[in-house]
């Protein structure tokens, strides 16, 4: 299930064109009973997390939220470094 999340979420991540210089890592692990929870992170910050459930709309909705987190906690970042100088 992790490799078709994946690719469901890299197509839309490319299709929004986003540009970042941070890594964003997609993991994947095994949860309760048969599930496995995937988690994406962006610096060690948990951007978003759910349990897996084989079923191909599911997997589109859950792509797109992702995405959708990605890019705010990315752009959310990209205000914070305005508003802070660094010397």
């Amino acid at each position: 299930m992790g490799k078709d999340f994946y690719d469901r979420y890299y197509y839309r991540y490319n299709e929004i064109e986003i540009n970042s210089k941070k890594i964003v890592t997609i993991g994947e692990e095994y949860s309760f009973a048969r599930n496995t929870a995937i988690t994406i992170t962006i610096e060690n910050e948990v951007v978003y997390e759910f349990l897996v459930r084989p079923d191909d709309e599911f997997l589109d909705a859950v792509a797109q939220e992702a995405v959708d987190a990605t890019f705010t906690y990315l752009k959310e970042k990209e205000k914070e470094r305005k508003y802070f100088t660094q010397y």
